[in-house]
């Protein structure tokens, strides 16, 4: 039966299609590998992880696919590379979270009250946890993150500078490194419209409000009142959630 030939045009198209899809599929391998040699060797934060020679050498794959897989992993916090120094396994980071979260947001998978809905969750339980595990100099950071809103009730821009801090802080005095890197991802992804909020909320009384529910969640804190700090989180993102949304609807 005749065929019509492939056009030369077409042949390269689809040696190129198969070539692309190979390097893919060798960098895969190249990842599995090296997200499998940590899970085994049960490695830490910091360990040296196989040099791009010698994951290459194992796999029989050429160093140029072996730097795109690791370049991968680098991106996504799994291992950290410097030059002319041996691979480690990375840090916890938020960089592929907030890349995820903010794709989302700006091509409209993602809505920014479903992502309030999600940090407000988060924010609650953070201060209940930061109530039963907070450290003295946590207190002192809260208290002087505080002291610095106050200062600021008539200069909006400033107070959310302090109000973002506020959280972060919040975060770390769970001692949990996931609401840290969750709820900090959640809050960047946000920043512009917390500000936006803020703006909307310029009159210094409604800016002083803001300020005693966050006192209030201080108090808790300090006092290691779980259900208390959690409550006023709550009514906190309430309150800032009403706001917000009135700037998402405007």
């Amino acid at each position: 039966m005749y065929t019509l030939p492939v056009a030369r045009s077409d042949t390269l198209a689809l040696m190129e299609l198969e070539h692309a899809l190979t390097r893919d599929t060798l960098s895969d391998r190249v990842v599995n590998h090296v997200i499998t040699h940590i899970r085994e060797n049960q490695l830490r934060t910091g360990q040296n992880l196989p040099s791009e020679i010698q994951v290459g050498a194992i796999l029989g794959v050429s160093r140029g696919i072996v730097r795109e897989a690791y370049s991968l992993l680098r991106a996504s916090g799994v291992l950290e590379v410097a030059n002319g120094r041996v691979p480690r396994v990375g840090r916890l980071t938020n960089s592929a979270l907030r890349q995820f979260l903010s794709h989302g947001l700006v091509t409209g998978q993602i809505t920014p009250d479903e992502m309030l809905d999600l940090r407000s969750s988060i924010e609650v339980r953070a201060a209940q946890l930061a109530a039963e595990k907070r450290r003295p100099e946590d207190v002192e950071s809260l208290r002087a993150t505080l002291a610095a809103m106050k200062a600021t009730l008539r200069k909006p821009e400033e107070f959310a500078q302090h109000d973002i801090r506020f959280h972060q802080t919040v975060g770390r005095a769970t001692g949990s490194a996931l609401f840290e890197v969750v709820g900090g991802t959640l809050r960047e992804c946000l920043e512009t419209s917390v500000r936006a909020g803020i703006q909307s909320r310029i009159v210094h009384k409604q800016l002083s409000s803001l300020y005693d529910m966050h006192a209030a969640i201080v108090e808790a804190i300090e006092s290691r009142a779980p259900s208390r700090a959690g409550e006023m989180m709550a009514l906190h993102f309430d309150v800032a959630r009403n706001a917000l949304r009135g700037v998402f609807s405007s």
